[in-house]
């Protein structure tokens, strides 16, 4: 009697300690970051810089040919929304969500004249893809980034304007609570003999709360042309006043980061700003045993008939503190990912995580 006197005793010591629920079940929050390209090589009109008008034009009209060709809305849509339904993330980080329009025919005057009639509305389309494959998510935040215009060699301006996403799952249990966007200072101008082209960069976040549990959940897309507005942007997101700079909860990042944690591709230098900061890079603590590699195809027009690309890291997901998962799957790499007509979903690979909320 006297032994379980003292159980009890003990049993409500620890019910006082611990209030109703601080020992229930692991949360678990699945997040995604996902690439899913613009359609074309940005690089082809200004990567040897062009000297003449007409090579120029003629090459921005090769890149507005390769978009059509490698289709978002007819076929990429619904691929990447079927990876959507495999993995079921719970929030799904987005990186190059374009709008591209077009001028009327006769104008050639760049972003003098905006171009405003839609083409392709890559957001529009995804979220259509994901309705018909019976998933609800909601577009939290939507940040615009280059805001870009060129005249091609058919007689008329193409725009694009590039966007980061972050779209939530309706899941019972889970809010957001706030969101948050801005674009970097740091940014890198381009000369080209149509006038000088801004590639604008910048994160979205939403704070959120899942079965009581709250966290801070970041997307970003840094800089590819050039390693010093890359590790720039990295600064910023770690600076006073920067979004990762957070209490009481933990931080999620995801996101392209254009830099390479082994140094492979590119070098490691925007990776290690943030993990100077304390962010740890979660896919080789989650999946000892797979590489994750996620980058990249070797044709901008999505026409690789395997998947040796693959074979680096620049799309991450970290966490401060760390964070640990049960987890983790990189989906549209496979030769089955590709749709019957040969494309596939991106040019990039999407990392799936499931991480467990303390």
């Amino acid at each position: 009697m006297r032994r379980l006197a003292l159980l009890t005793l003990a049993l409500a010591a620890l019910a006082a300690a611990f209030p109703a629920g601080s020992l229930a079940a692991p949360v678990d929050l699945k997040v995604m970051t996902r690439n899913i390209y613009l359609g074309g090589n940005i690089f082809h009109p200004i990567i040897p810089p062009a000297t003449t008008q007409a090579d120029f034009r003629r090459r921005t009209g090769e890149l507005w040919a390769e978009v059509q060709h490698t289709d978002f809305t007819g076929t990429r849509a619904a691929l990447l929304a079927k990876e959507v339904k495999r993995t079921k993330p719970d929030l799904i980080g987005l990186q190059e969500v374009s709008l591209w329009r077009r001028g009327p025919d006769g104008v050639t005057d760049g972003s003098t004249t905006p171009a405003t009639t839609v083409v392709y509305d890559f957001l529009k389309s995804y979220r259509r893809a994901l309705k018909r494959a019976g998933l609800k998510y909601t577009v939290e935040v939507v940040q615009q980034e280059a805001d870009i215009e060129a005249p091609i060699d058919q007689g008329y301006d193409v725009r694009l304007t590039m966007r980061d996403v972050i779209l939530v799952k309706k899941r019972k249990g889970l809010r957001v609570t706030k969101r948050l966007k801005d674009n970097y200072v740091a940014d890198i101008a381009v000369p080209t003999i149509e006038g000088t082209l801004t590639s604008t960069r910048g994160w979205t976040a939403v704070d959120g709360r899942l079965k009581g549990r709250k966290f801070r959940f970041v997307n970003t897309h840094l800089e590819s042309a050039a390693a010093a507005p890359r590790n720039a942007q990295a600064a910023e997101l770690v600076a006073k006043g920067g979004p990762l700079r957070v209490k009481g909860k933990p931080v999620i990042v995801v996101g392209d980061m254009n830099s390479d944690p082994n140094g492979t591709e590119s070098d490691p230098d925007a990776v290690n700003v943030l993990k100077g900061f304390g962010l740890k890079d979660l896919w080789p603590r989650i999946e000892k045993n797979n590489a994750g590699f996620s980058c990249c195809l070797n044709t901008s027009d999505l026409s690789d008939t395997d998947s040796s690309g693959f074979d680096h890291r620049i799309d991450l997901i970290f966490s401060k503190p760390a964070l640990r998962g049960t987890n983790g799957k990189v989906v549209g790499k496979r030769v089955s990912d590709r749709a019957a007509n040969g494309l596939w979903p991106s040019d990039h690979a999407g990392v799936v995580l499931n991480l467990r909320l303390r």
